[in-house]
């Protein structure tokens, strides 16, 4: 089974952390030569997750999405792509997921993760050796997910190793579980802060920040929109959101970063680059490299003087 953790995507809870939440899960056969492209459609409707299982000769995918959307819109889309692909129509079966089955669900699957020969990302239950200066990064996720299972978390990873230099301050947007603050912190950053909208992600991150003795004035964790943020003076800024909520951020993130700060942006897919980049250089930044994995890219630019 492979499974394409979120956040890493978009936040999943109600506003109203005292309710239950609940999402549509969406299941049906797909060729395994098909697979990557339908789970693109997928991210592109908004999906929160997915995991593509094996049984036998047959490749499922299954697709979460939250319980807001409309689920016969998502249906008739993903019916539509799968003509386009020149696939015959399959049934797609689909029921209610609660949050608690949710919860268990991705700790079944979370396991270590080396998204880098330096870094690894793995949960409290499962320990790992590390040495020299191997990184070891502790997520226990709960509502809000970045487990570096995911092609753009690791993507980021490796951008925050490649560029961030030790006494850097940095700014992780959509910060989720915390593994990119985290990391950041434990690869010689001097001050992080990290911003989240989803109150049960500040909570998580809160969390995961202290079970990684990362906090006091190294790093800060805080429920704001990075408009809402007035002191700039940033070298690093990470933001690994869905790639419709990177454009609108670009202005505000150029007036943070500093002179010669370079800035990361992931969460976008290969078709998205030229455009996106476009969008990224008109805004005054300069493009310097984009790494891809499979069908996503971490596009890292900088702000010159």
């Amino acid at each position: 089974m492979r499974l394409y953790p979120l956040k890493e995507a978009p936040a999943i809870c109600d506003r109203d952390c005292s309710r239950k939440q609940s999402w549509h899960c969406l299941r049906f056969a797909v060729p395994p030569s098909r697979a990557e492209d339908i789970c693109i459609r997928c991210f592109e409707l908004g999906s929160c997750g997915l995991q593509v299982e094996e049984n036998g000769e047959t490749t499922y995918l299954i697709a979460y999405f939250e319980a807001v959307l409309n689920v016969h819109e998502i249906c008739r889309d993903l019916e539509n792509h799968l003509n386009l692909l020149g696939l015959m129509p399959v049934p797609i079966g689909r029921h209610q997921l609660q949050e608690r089955d949710w919860g268990v669900e991705w700790r079944r699957f979370f396991q270590p993760v080396w998204a880098t020969p330096r870094i690894v990302v793995h949960p409290s239950w499962i320990p790992v050796e590390t040495s020299g200066n191997q990184v070891a990064v502790v997520i226990d996720p709960q509502m809000a997910f970045g487990t570096g299972g995911h092609e753009s978390t690791r993507l980021c990873l490796r951008g925050l190793e490649d560029n961030l230099q030790p006494g850097d301050r940095c700014l992780d947007v959509g910060t989720g579980t915390g593994v990119l603050a985290i990391a950041a912190a434990h690869l010689g950053a001097a001050r992080v802060l990290a911003i989240d909208t989803d109150p049960k992600a500040v909570q998580n991150a809160r969390q995961n920040l202290a079970r990684n003795k990362v906090g006091g004035e190294q790093a800060l964790v805080q429920q704001a929109t990075i408009s809402e943020l007035s002191l700039p003076g940033y070298e690093l800024i990470v933001a690994n959101l869905q790639s419709h909520e990177l454009s609108p951020i670009l202005a505000p993130v150029r007036e943070l970063v500093v002179a010669g700060g370079r800035v990361l942006f992931s969460g976008l897919l290969q078709r998205e680059e030229d455009g996106f980049c476009r969008r990224v250089e008109g805004a005054g930044l300069c493009v310097k490299a984009v790494q891809s994995e499979n069908q996503w890219i971490c596009v890292t630019a900088r702000k010159d003087s």
